[in-house]
């Protein structure tokens, strides 16, 4: 294997034909501004789009409008290790524009007819769930390609039932190797190596089980609002929004077995018999808590009972995590942006009470990092005191964050790093019994810590 295959995010157990061609419905919402643009300059400069880039909306733009929403977007854009935008790399993306409804079969054409030629399309769709089944049959009954490929945005469905029709759906009409499922939590390396560092390293490995494991804790905390994104955010809230994928996802990573080899059958395989192994939520044991000012979003109804943020335990019904109590958290709104799972480790009960908790904590944002948490000497007193011991590894795949990999991934056919069906429908079920409880919502002000409304 070469250099260049080793540092290949793209790289799996198989090769499939690369794409020519990227269709990107989606690309000029809010999600094109944040995640979109700079995923595909980040994969210009480093040598991997060198296709044909199409954006697709309702909207009548031109070539011209759609750059200009690019060169806005990258303004306060910064690449990894600080570097400012080469805007060599940005003119040398191959970006035009289409207007056109995504679910009608003359939208596909006219696609297909500017990209005359092309043998290998993915068609990416950050656009409403409801809506991919008919983008799926517009598709297939187009004059693109027979081999393109549907990269689809979450949610998947709003429920085990209609995610699962909704699969049927979509894979009746283009095939099940043709679809692609989004959660781009899975494409971050800082959670991949959750698993790498608890399976790979006897020290930890070892006390990774009920026997010496006390509680599982995993925490997304957001200082953003809603603002803007209140139509959306209302009808879902942060059990849809974060919970039911982005947590459970982690967890998943950070807790399942490891594969028995190193197929992307294998991978998807262990995650979902993690997922299924996790006892549903029940709503005596959840938190639901709505951010001061979240009714005054435009577009979020007066007397609206979504919440913005939860809180939940829960246990893994297996042999290694079993009667392990498991919380889950996230929230808008809050004082800070943390993303971190932390296992706490048992004290030697023969030893007292007075002992330094050990932890193996696995922070994912701000700032990619392992941290340990251990007893040292104090060489005055001769007791252990606290300390922290710090292993920082590569933050992403080089230059390629979140999104530039799951593009990638996606250009290459590889889907390591996508939702697999069994994935999303057993997680949908975990939440199930959350959307049918009877909510007590607890008031919180913005700015509050996410410790804060739980205790």
């Amino acid at each position: 294997m070469s250099d260049d295959d080793q540092l290949d995010p793209s790289a799996g157990e198989h090769q499939e034909t690369r794409a020519d061609a990227l269709v990107m419905f989606g690309l000029t919402g809010d999600l094109g501004t944040k995640k979109l643009f700079p995923a595909l300059y980040e994969l210009a400069a480093a040598g991997r789009l060198g296709i044909p880039v199409v954006g697709v909306g309702r909207s009548e733009h031109s070539d011209d409008d759609i750059g200009s929403m690019r060169d806005d977007a990258l303004d306060g854009y910064r690449p990894a290790g600080g570097r400012s935008v080469d805007r060599a790399v940005v003119d040398s993306i191959d970006l035009s524009y289409i207007g056109g409804d995504s679910t009608e079969t003359s939208t596909l054409d006219a696609i297909a007819d500017r990209l005359d030629g092309v043998s290998q399309p993915v068609v990416y769709a950050a656009i409403p769930p409801g809506i991919f089944g008919d983008v799926a049959r517009a598709i297939a009954g187009s004059k693109l390609p027979a081999s393109t490929r549907f990269v689809t945005e979450k949610p998947f469905g709003d429920d085990a039932d209609s995610a699962a029709d909704l699969y049927a759906e979509v894979t009746d009409a283009l095939g099940t190797e043709r679809l692609f499922i989004v959660d781009h939590f899975l494409a971050k390396s800082a959670i991949e190596n959750m698993l790498t560092v608890r399976t790979s390293n006897a020290l930890i490995a070892n006390s990774m089980c009920s026997q010496f494991v006390e509680s599982i804790e995993l925490v997304m905390d957001e200082t953003g609002d809603v603002d803007g994104r209140g139509s959306f955010y209302d009808s879902v809230g942060a059990v849809d929004d974060v919970l039911q994928n982005h947590l459970l996802q982690m967890l998943a990573i950070l807790t399942m077995e490891p594969p028995i080899d190193d197929t992307d059958a294998a991978y998807h395989d262990a995650r979902s018999a993690l997922l299924e192994s996790i006892r549903p939520f029940v709503a005596d044991r959840a938190m639901f808590g709505q951010y001061s000012g979240y009714r005054d979003v435009e577009n979020v109804a007066d007397d609206s009972t979504t919440e913005t943020f939860v809180a939940v335990e829960t246990t893994i019904d297996n042999d290694r995590w079993r009667d392990v109590p498991v919380r889950l958290r996230t929230g808008k709104a809050l004082a800070h942006d943390r993303t971190e799972a932390t296992i706490t480790l048992r004290c030697d009960e023969r030893l007292g009470e007075d002992q330094i908790q050990n932890r193996v904590r696995f922070l994912v944002k701000p700032n990619a990092s392992v941290t340990f948490e251990l007893g040292v000497l104090d060489p005055d007193t001769h007791d252990p005191i606290p300390t922290e011991v710090y292993a920082c590894g590569p933050e992403d795949h080089g230059d390629l964050g979140d999104y530039a990999v799951m593009l990638d991934n996606a250009l290459a056919g590889d889907t390591r790093h996508f939702a697999h069906i069994d994935d999303v429908v057993a997680a949908w079920k975990l939440v199930a019994p959350l959307h049918a409880a009877d909510k007590e919502l607890v008031t919180y002000e913005p700015g509050a810590t996410g410790a804060s409304i739980i205790s």
